[in-house]
């Protein structure tokens, strides 16, 4: 849950987080939207461990849906 509403993490960024070595485990996007570090827009960023998670979200009514998950290996 994030501000009241809950997280849906569609296939694309599922698919993404698993693409990802190590994988993007679901705490770190949780963290991410929690306490970013910035945001643009759409787009949180957090650094985590020696990466960078970048989280594409889009608000809806009742949740939020995570479009797209990535990550690099500098600070953003």
């Amino acid at each position: 849950m994030y501000k009241g509403k809950i997280i849906l993490i569609n296939r694309h960024a599922l698919d993404g987080m698993n693409a990802e070595r190590p994988p993007i485990r679901v705490n770190d996007v949780e963290e991410t939207l929690r306490n970013p570090d910035s945001v643009d827009g759409r787009q949180y960023r957090k650094w985590i461990g020696n990466r960078t998670i970048i989280v594409y979200v889009r608000e809806c009514q009742d949740y939020w849906d995570i479009q797209g998950v990535s990550c690099t290996r500098r600070k953003i």
